[in-house]
């Protein structure tokens, strides 16, 4: 009879924190989100379960990223699985419902998209929660190879006549350059898909997202390019003679009255591209440019406010229970962007600066609202924020610079310098920068017996992905930023 007796099991704290990889190799955990140190040394999937809601309202809210245990068939490495799912279960609500729900199912089938919704939930992963700010880390470089792999089956699919998939990725594409770091990479992917969309929207067939939504979209890509710095995409790019009218205006579009964030986009692209046009008729007589309707656009803003502040349920709304982000745009956002809308059409092209004066109480009310959306937005855990909503960057900027009240001014410009967000394509870092250079140069000219003569009336800036942006003021005083 054997009396060895087995050796008993010697075994460490019980692990009760931490992700459900490290739990189940009963190893300690450094909790680090999204992903921790362990599994990525050790090249494994990392998932942390949801944290269940107590009965009490706790004083500040932990938001934890939570992959899903099923894996889809088409995804082929741990890599993959995880990026898909962080696109699935955050990136999916910086977009529309109709836009990212539709390119999700898409993804399952079209490898274009599949790989472009990859890398964009990798390099968002590495933007937001990581300390990369090169994107040389592992899973960033992955993101740029299965980007490469998007752009190659793009490509391919254009070959075939997929042009409405193009309009999809261009929108992604845009967005991923934007996000590193590459705003004139990304105004060519823009202008791609605005070319793809004068040529052809009439003919193409929507069999990923709807040509209402598309045109919405490149709606609101337009408006940046227009409406803040005052440039066009031929000057954004450095390119000469191919000025005129917005390239959406030429399509036909009805604004959808039933949706107020669409009704908001189209109303701001018609104030946008009329400023832009009066500015180019003044430095060039001989254009023709028929002027906005001001009568007309302002009823129209005030009922589009009223529907606004009467808002309905939409079924095509959804919520994301770990995060304050959800579909449709934040109240506060929309309550911006009216502001600046009402103030856009009310000051004339060629109007001096010191008509801006007249609104103070209005910069006071944006800033007081942004500081509102902002405040809510740091109850997350990110170290930096992307998202294609309407945005704070750039109306914080627009005060920046307009606004010659001392103390507004500097509030708007204290919480670009601190937000740390990408907004498309406004950088709250670069337009910090932008707005303090505006508002030295102007203060130190106002040192002496002529003061407040000297003010910047527009701001133009140049985008260079090798150098910086490079921002010219209308008095010639020439800056550039790195």
């Amino acid at each position: 009879m054997n009396n060895s007796r087995k050796a008993p099991r010697v075994c460490g704290s019980k692990v009760k924190t931490g992700c459900i990889t490290c739990k189940k190799r009963r190893i300690k955990c450094d909790e680090g989100r999204p992903i921790c140190q362990r599994c990525t040394s050790a090249g494994r999937p990392c998932s942390y379960t949801a944290i269940p809601k107590s009965k009490s309202s706790p004083a500040l809210r932990v938001v934890v990223y939570r992959a899903p245990e099923s894996r889809s068939s088409f995804l082929t490495s741990d890599e993959e699985r995880q990026s898909f799912d962080f696109f699935l279960h955050q990136t999916r609500y910086r977009f529309p419902a109709d836009f990212s729900d539709p390119v999700l199912q898409a993804a399952h089938s079209e490898e274009a998209l599949t790989h472009a919704v990859i890398s964009f939930g990798a390099l968002q992963q590495v933007y937001e929660y990581s300390d990369d700010p090169f994107f040389i880390s592992p899973l960033a470089q992955f993101a740029m190879r299965d980007y490469g792999r998007a752009l190659r089956y793009v490509r391919t699919r254009l070959g075939d006549g997929g042009r409405d998939l193009a309009l999809v990725c261009c929108v992604l594409f845009a967005c991923f350059e934007c996000m590193r770091g590459c705003p004139r990479a990304a105004v060519v992917h823009i202008k791609s898909g605005l070319d793809i969309l004068l040529r052809c929207v009439e003919g193409l067939e929507w069999n990923v997202v709807s040509r209402e939504t598309m045109l919405s979209l490149f709606m609101r890509l337009d408006n940046q390019l227009v409406g803040l710095l005052g440039t066009s995409l031929p000057q954004t790019l450095k390119r000469d003679g191919e000025r005129g009218p917005s390239i959406l205006s030429r399509i036909d579009i009805e604004c959808n009255g039933g949706d107020v964030e669409r009704s908001l986009d189209a109303v701001l692209n018609s104030i946008f591209h009329d400023r832009l046009n009066m500015a180019i008729s003044i430095e060039n007589p001989s254009t023709v440019v028929l002027p906005l309707d001001q009568g007309r656009t302002l009823r129209y803003l005030k009922e589009w406010h009223g529907r606004l502040m009467k808002p309905t349920p939409s079924p095509g709304r959804s919520s994301q229970p770990e995060t304050s982000y959800s579909h449709g745009e934040d109240l506060d956002l929309m309550q911006i962007w009216y502001i600046i809308g009402q103030m856009y059409v009310a000051v004339k092209a060629n109007s001096p600066e010191s008509v801006w004066d007249q609104f103070r109480t209005e910069f006071n009310t944006i800033v007081s609202l942004a500081e509102s959306y902002l405040s809510r937005m740091r109850q997350l855990s990110q170290k930096r924020a992307f998202s294609f909503d309407l945005g704070i960057v750039s109306p914080l900027y627009i005060v920046g610079v307009r606004c010659r009240d001392i103390q507004i001014r500097r509030r708007a410009i204290c919480l670009l310098e601190t937000c740390k967000r990408r907004e498309i394509l406004w950088d709250s870092t670069i337009t910090a920068m932008t707005a303090r250079q505006v508002m030295e140069f102007e203060e130190s000219s106002a040192i002496g017996p002529q003061k407040l003569r000297q003010r910047v009336k527009t701001v133009t800036a140049v985008l260079d992905d090798d150098n910086g942006v490079s921002v010219k003021f209308a008095s010639s005083f020439r800056i550039s930023l790195a």
